[in-house]
């Protein structure tokens, strides 16, 4: 009877941990959609609501690569943005197990945003030691880099207001 309760026990256990992993990537998936939907809107990308739909965000980080990964207009940001969440789609499809297809989502997500840390860094080298990190973070890196992104877009729109309320252009 006791190892009974011991298996109910660690069952329990699971599953809250199993409940508490669905949340963090409910908040994760809710907070990563916002922001990009707030740059994508604001850099006036294709279709910003994307940002909300899991692969949708592969073809709204695609389109961030013109001018900032590739040369700006040599390639159509919407063909590339096409091209990563098919790619994103099908190498999801081809994960054999959960842990593979978590792994694969975010490895590629990482990928994909390197245009959006790009244009956030100016810097390639940045840019890639970024992505890096949001892998490693599990995703949590592009929503800081994203809503710090979404802060220099609207400094740059409406100018920086400092402690006297003077409005001024940031540099």
């Amino acid at each position: 009877m006791e190892i009974f309760g011991l298996f109910a026990g660690l069952a329990i256990i699971g599953i809250l941990i199993a409940i508490f992993f669905f949340l963090l990537g409910i908040v994760k998936w809710l907070l990563q959609g916002y922001f990009l939907f707030r740059v994508a809107e604001k850099k006036n990308l294709d279709m910003p609501w994307l940002g909300f739909v899991p692969f949708g965000t592969f073809y709204l980080g695609g389109q961030m690569y013109d001018g900032h990964i590739t040369g700006r207009g040599q390639f159509n940001p919407k063909t590339i943005g096409l091209v990563f969440a098919i790619v994103g789609i099908v190498i999801y499809i081809m994960g054999l197990s959960i842990g593979d297809i978590a792994i694969s989502y975010i490895l590629m997500e990482s990928i994909v945003f390197l245009g959006i840390f790009k244009a956030y860094t100016k810097n390639l080298g940045v840019a890639v030691l970024l992505a890096l990190l949001n892998f490693v973070t599990a995703g949590i890196a592009a929503i800081i880099i994203l809503f710090l992104y979404n802060r220099k877009l609207e400094e740059d729109a409406f100018g920086v207001v400092d402690e006297t309320g003077e409005q001024y252009k940031s540099i």
